[in-house]
């Protein structure tokens, strides 16, 4: 998970080791499309490249602290969940990089307090 202040960020999936070390992989992002879930948003992102799959994230604005989940669904029926729980604050964006390679169309849908939230669908370019 990466968490940052910014609404607005370039959704990257390099750990701080391999910024540093200067991969050089190729990494192809496709666009970023966001659900406007009232007190914040739900994004998924295609990445191609290394590592190659979807970049999930919840960017919150407003409201209470919150325990959340990300799951990724596939129109081919592909579903994967993250590695668990997290909790999230106003102000605070939190993300998850499936790297599970292409699966074709998939959504990220965010679980929380019974109930789930989901971002359009996105391609690996």
């Amino acid at each position: 998970m990466v968490l940052a202040a910014c609404a607005v960020v370039s959704l990257t999936a390099l750990s701080a080791a391999e910024a540093q070390a200067g991969t050089s992989s190729a990494r192809g992002f496709g666009p970023t499309k966001c659900t406007n879930i009232g007190n914040g948003e739900v994004c998924a992102t295609g990445i191609s490249g290394s590592p190659n799959g979807y970049d999930a994230a919840y960017n919150k604005w407003a409201g209470s602290a919150v325990t959340a989940r990300f799951q990724l669904v596939c129109t081919n029926g592909y579903t994967k969940w993250d590695n668990g729980l997290f909790t999230i604050s106003a102000g605070q964006r939190k993300s998850f990089v499936f790297s599970v390679g292409n699966k074709g169309s998939c959504k990220v849908v965010l679980h929380s307090g019974g109930t789930a939230y989901s971002s359009p669908y996105v391609t690996i370019p």
